[in-house]
């Protein structure tokens, strides 16, 4: 936001409810990154958990051949 928006949202909704504002988008942003950062750990998670039931499904199939 520039300064002429602001001093122009301040001269029509007041102060409170412009610092208000101001407030809310810094804290929808930090929670927006907060959320990507959430998403790429679980993606890492989805992708650790699928590699290890394809490493347990392929121990227990290596011991049934060598049972057999």
């Amino acid at each position: 936001m520039d300064y002429q928006a602001i001093i122009q949202l301040i001269g029509n909704v007041g102060f409170p409810i412009t610092l208000s504002l101001i407030l809310l988008q810094t804290i929808l942003v930090k929670f927006n990154k907060q959320m990507e950062g959430l998403e790429k750990r679980l993606a890492q998670l989805d992708n650790t958990m699928s590699l290890l039931v394809k490493t347990s499904i392929n121990s227990t199939i290596q011991q049934e051949k060598k049972e057999n």
